[in-house]
């Protein structure tokens, strides 16, 4: 009678863990098709800011592809979107803790674009 009290819960839980266990290496999996249209979408606004002057709406254009990244759970993911972001908040000055100039935009810029070859590179099969 003990053994089938023990032999129960036990299956149950490993039948439970195993299902715990599924979306979390699922999500890492789907992280490419998050990834990939945002590197396209934010290579192209990237091409068009300028260190030396870029209008504070194009920040906005920057965080838009950002969005679907927050759940991902790839570092490179996780990188980029916090990379980007930086970028954004030097275009509109958004950062009272790491004001804007000329030198961290050129720099975050770059650390993004570096980023985005990163995730194509993790995300190529």
């Amino acid at each position: 009678m003990r053994r089938g009290m023990f032999g129960s819960p036990l299956i149950a839980t490993t039948v439970l863990m195993g299902l715990i266990g599924a979306p979390t290496a699922a999500a890492g999996d789907n992280d490419c098709d998050l990834l990939l249209p945002a590197t396209y979408q934010l290579e192209s606004v990237f091409n068009t800011i300028a260190p030396t002057g870029t209008p504070p709406w194009v920040a906005a254009q920057v965080r838009a592809p950002l969005s679907p990244l927050h759940n991902l759970s790839s570092p490179p993911g996780i990188d980029l979107r916090i990379r980007s972001n930086m970028v954004a908040s030097q275009i509109d000055n958004g950062d009272p803790y790491r004001p804007a100039t000329p030198e961290r935009l050129a720099s975050d810029l770059a650390k993004a674009r570096d980023l985005i070859v990163v995730v194509r590179d993790w995300c190529a099969p």
